[in-house]
């Protein structure tokens, strides 16, 4: 009959007679290490994955090493003990579950069909061996399965995904109150162009000044090129002036007559008398 078991979770095996569970010896992870019943304190070597191969078969793997619970030498007669070894996908570390009274179930050896059994029937004293035997429906071939659910270390997450939306919720009014800051920055925004007003005659008296400076200087040209044509003027009249006294100073020149002039005046004197 094949069993349901959750293969993401980890199982302790438990003895019905004393509650003690099955553990790998010293927690060691070597081959051919021996397994035992201990007191049950969570640890690695006390937890199995039950892990299904075919038909109503399964693996059951050690979590502290990853080895599967074995028979020594493939035993298959009564009192072959039990211990771990790489999974090699042999008979013998291949299992089986049958359902008993009270919740329990017997551990079968695919190979033999013996059950996983208490050596000496010592369920009760920790450190005491396993071996298989044959199915006596004693309570000492009775085992308690609990699974140790993986996703557990993940399960405080889960509050903190439900209350997201909060922080989403909380967040809104920050959204909600950005429209104020537009608002406030609205007069702001108005007053811009009182600045611009107010910077307008600062424009205009720079203009007069520039104008009145531009009058200014064309003046200061005029009245130069008057002064400069005055000058001028001077200069020309200085000049006349210099012209008139040189020619009152100097006598004028008597121009000399000729011989022939003087004496064709004395014959005309002459002929006039």
């Amino acid at each position: 009959m094949k069993q349901t078991f959750d293969e993401a979770a980890w199982y302790t095996i438990a003895a019905k007679v004393g509650g003690k569970v099955i553990e790998v010896e010293n927690a060691s992870t070597d081959n051919g290490a021996l397994v035992c019943l201990a007191d049950a304190t969570g640890a690695d070597q006390q937890l199995w994955s039950i892990r299904h191969i075919d038909g109503k078969y399964y693996k059951i793997i050690n979590k502290n090493s990853g080895k599967a619970l074995d028979i020594i030498s493939m035993g298959v007669v009564n009192g072959a003990n039990l211990h771990q070894w790489e999974f090699v996908d042999g008979d013998s570390q291949m299992w089986f579950f049958e359902e008993k009274e009270g919740g329990t179930v017997a551990i079968k050896s695919a190979l033999s069909a013996k059950c996983i059994d208490v050596v000496g029937m010592n369920a009760e004293i920790a450190g005491a061996r396993l071996q298989i035997w044959v199915d006596v429906s004693g309570e000492n071939q009775s085992w308690i399965l609990t699974a140790v659910e993986a996703p557990k270390a993940e399960e405080p997450a889960a509050p903190a995904v439900e209350e997201a939306p909060k922080a989403e919720e909380a967040a809104a009014p920050a959204a909600e109150e950005a429209p104020k800051a537009e608002e406030a920055a609205a007069p702001a925004a108005e007053e811009a162009p009182k600045a611009e007003e107010a910077a307008a005659p600062a424009k205009k008296t720079t203009r007069k000044k520039a104008a009145s400076t531009t009058k200014k200087t064309t003046t200061t040209r005029k009245k130069t090129a008057s002064t400069a044509k005055k000058t001028t003027t001077r200069k020309t009249a200085a000049k006349k002036t210099a012209a008139a006294a040189d020619g009152e100073a100097k006598p004028k020149r008597t121009t000399r007559k000729t011989k022939a002039q003087r004496e064709a005046e004395a014959k005309a004197a002459e002929e006039t008398k």
